[in-house]
């Protein structure tokens, strides 16, 4: 019944079905792993969200310049002493925040030990492709920020001209008279006037987990539906004779032959 199926047309709908469905699978299988990765994020975000603050030494170690931080140390909360240095401050482009066009102001923070960290003082808004951002606070100040990992994965972009696309510190400390600590730190409050405050990070499960499913029933609706089709052909088709059904019917068709023989060889009527 089902021997349409070795039939060129029905292999290349086999193998398209096939390939159909390990695709679904796949998508599906790479959504669960996005998942997995958001969950631990949501779980680092959560538990340093809830740490006390602290000082860059307790993170990343007595020698914070030649540390590294860890990616459970993301988003912590730490408190920095320092001043800082407007000449060396930078604007970072193309983030918005919440729909609005600006700049990220990214201003190293000096600390007396004469290293220093760039800290995000807070988004400008603005539509000038080089704004003059406000000027932070004067003197020595005590910074509340949160810890980010740097963006060496990316290239900085244009750093003499204070203008950058990713916050790359070791291409950002080839430019600056001092040590950069291997990491960068949002300000919780705004650190100057007509800066915005940077939201803090959202723990958020995302979609994934809903579109792994909806990935697994596409590949479950393939299957039944291919199913579905080969029945519906089969049925279409009838049943095919078996061998023992055609021999009975040769059978049935030898005696007539016989009878005939006569006839033919005579060329006359048998009796």
């Amino acid at each position: 019944m089902y021997r349409f199926l070795m039939s060129r047309r029905w292999l290349v709908r086999t193998l398209a079905g096939i390939l159909l469905v390990l695709v679904c699978v796949r998508l599906g299988m790479w959504q669960l792993d996005r998942n997995e990765e958001r969950s631990a994020r949501n779980d680092i975000i959560e538990a340093n969200e809830q740490a006390p603050p602290a000082t860059l030494e307790e993170v990343l170690g007595p020698d914070p310049t030649s540390g590294q931080l860890d990616e459970s140390e993301q988003w912590r909360s730490v408190e920095v002493r320092g001043r800082y240095d407007t000449e060396h401050e930078l604007l970072l482009r193309l983030r918005p925040l919440e729909g609005r066009r600006g700049f990220h102001v990214i201003t190293p923070l000096v600390t007396d030990d004469g290293t220093a960290i760039l800290v995000d003082r807070g988004f400008y808004v603005s539509d000038d492709d080089d704004p003059d951002a406000p000027a932070p606070p004067a003197g020595e100040v005590t910074v509340a920020a949160r810890l980010r990992g740097t963006e060496d994965q990316r290239d900085a972009g244009d750093v003499a001209g204070g203008h950058i696309r990713y916050v790359n510190v070791e291409q950002i400390a080839e430019a600056v008279p001092y040590p950069l600590v291997p990491a960068w730190a949002e300000a919780v409050e705004p650190a100057g006037d007509d800066l915005l405050a940077l939201p803090q990070p959202e723990a958020d499960p995302g979609p994934h987990l809903s579109y792994a499913l909806q990935w697994f029933i596409f590949a479950v609706v393939g299957v039944t539906g291919f199913v579905l089709l080969i029945r519906a052909e089969a049925k279409g088709r009838g049943p095919e004779p078996t061998d023992s059904a055609a021999a009975d019917d040769a059978g049935e068709a030898a005696p007539d032959d016989a009878a005939d023989g006569p006839a033919r060889a005579t060329g006359r009527p048998a009796d």
